[in-house]
């Protein structure tokens, strides 16, 4: 059925961001880019490529920051056209997948007035992907009120959902009755990326509910196993790093703080809910996983946190295997048809991109010898093959 209706609503979108895919970078920029000396060259090489209109107007000594910047803006401005050719339920899709970036801009907004940087430095440097209107407004809060960032800003954006329910998560039982003064002490007290992850986490699982309420079969099946995947990676990640940590390793770490950070959905759950509970050491990690897709594999080649002294810095991290596994997955999903998971492959495709070309940015940068371990560290988008 999707076949033979796919295309009445969001056949054009899919055929803007399939010609897309010619933009991507070629085996032989990825060597032209690992052949450069300096930032200049390395600017010449990009120039060659669909990211030029981005960079002639800069001077010819870039500094990183400033390209990743003009990077993340092109994929923007190439997200914000497919946005205005989509009709629902693709529209709210998409909508859905910019509010990952949404939060990142919002924790970062945070954590930067607690620190006391420049509230415009801040709006500046926020990912275009996460713009939204009101993001302007949280310039004028005051670094130590965040009771008013809350009420009068947090709540009326995109994703002020995921933060009041975020609140009553962290205010426990009988949240309707506690006071903004502990609303304000929850934004103070807690680290940045624990407020981080537990968005991210409720955004996913809000977003797998709207594919499954929403979209087509195809979708449904396709963003389905993706989600999953990256609930399962997710879990593993929190779990791998409180690995040593006495807070989230202890009895009552493992179940409130470190459960409530994993998501409640994926292949892992529920049926390793209880093992995934008791970890407290990488091989109980590895148990807890056995028999479900490939994760022993993975979990076998990372490194165990509690011994630093046998840390290497040339050797993958889990981090690492699990940016190659999904690289895998997002390539292969790309190639179906009549599904939207093309559309969130495409993102997740390009953002492993620019993460490749601000690495090798930052290779060069630091002039470092062409033989460092470090040059090998990039995930190509379907050519995952060439890592090995």
């Amino acid at each position: 059925m999707e076949i033979s209706s796919f295309a009445i609503d969001d056949g054009f979108a899919e055929a803007m961001v399939r010609g897309f895919r010619s933009g991507f970078l070629t085996d032989e920029n990825y060597t032209a880019m690992k052949t450069c000396n300096n930032l200049t060259e390395l600017k010449i090489v990009l120039e060659e490529t669909d990211y030029a209109p981005y960079l002639q107007a800069e001077g010819s000594n870039l500094p990183v920051t400033l390209l990743r910047s003009k990077l993340k803006r092109k994929l923007a401005d190439e997200f914000a056209y497919l946005q205005a050719q989509a009709v629902y339920p693709l529209s709210e899709f998409l909508r859905l997948m910019t509010c990952r970036f949404m939060i990142d801009n919002v924790v970062n907004i945070i954590e930067g007035l607690k620190n006391g940087v420049n509230p415009e430095d801040l709006i500046n440097n926020a990912d275009p992907l996460g713009y939204f209107p009101e993001i302007k407004n949280m310039k004028i809060a005051d670094a130590d009120d965040f009771t008013n960032l809350y009420s009068t800003v947090l709540i009326d954006t995109p994703v002020g959902p995921y933060f009041s329910k975020f609140l009553e998560e962290s205010m426990g039982e009988g949240s309707e009755t506690k006071t903004l003064q502990e609303v304000h002490n929850i934004f103070k007290e807690l680290k940045p990326e624990q407020i981080r992850t537990s968005l991210k986490k409720m955004w996913l699982e809000n977003f797998y509910a709207f594919i499954q309420k929403e979209c087509n079969g195809l979708t449904k099946e396709v963003m389905g196993d993706l989600l999953y995947f990256e609930a399962d990676f997710k879990t593993m990640q929190v779990i791998y790093n409180s690995i040593g940590n006495k807070d989230l390793s202890s009895t009552v770490g493992r179940t409130t703080t470190r459960k409530r950070l994993c998501p409640s959905l994926g292949y892992l759950y529920p049926d390793c809910e209880r093992e995934l509970t008791n970890v407290t050491t990488l091989d109980n990690l590895k148990s807890a996983v056995v028999g479900i897709g490939n994760y022993s594999e993975l979990l076998k080649e990372a490194p165990d946190p509690t011994k630093k002294e046998e840390y290497n810095p040339n050797a993958k991290s889990l981090d690492d295997l699990m940016y190659e596994d999904e690289v895998k997955r997002y390539s292969l999903a790309f190639e179906g048809q009549c599904h939207y998971a093309v559309f969130y492959t495409y993102l997740k495709l390009k953002e492993q991109e620019i993460r490749n070309i601000t690495w090798y940015a930052e290779l060069v940068a630091r002039k470092l010898p062409k033989n460092h371990p470090g040059w090998k560290k990039i995930i190509v988008p379907f050519r995952w093959d060439l890592q090995k």
